[in-house]
């Protein structure tokens, strides 16, 4: 039994494009996507209409990006973290 890697990811509508919720197979898309749902921060993240869309910079090819978007957490769902300054 066989399985194409389109058929794995379920996929998401931001902005009027749709994106892969796989980061195992990501959509692939043309860089203008960038100028759509906006630069990525140093991680390679978007916070786009409440959907956390991650880019990556395809490297053969300058015109491409690899998208893959999960839901955005929100404040009751971000894990807890502190940090004290001694």
């Amino acid at each position: 039994m066989s399985v194409r890697v389109d058929e794995l990811a379920d996929y998401v509508t931001v902005r009027g494009t749709s994106v892969s919720t796989s980061m195992i197979a990501p959509s692939l898309l043309h860089v203008s996507v960038v100028q759509t749902f906006g630069m990525p921060n140093q991680h390679g993240m978007i916070n786009c209409d409440g959907t956390l869309v991650h880019l990556r910079y395809d490297l053969r090819n300058a015109d491409l990006v690899h998208a893959w978007a999960q839901p955005a957490p929100t404040d009751a769902q971000a894990p807890l973290s502190s940090c004290a300054l001694l």
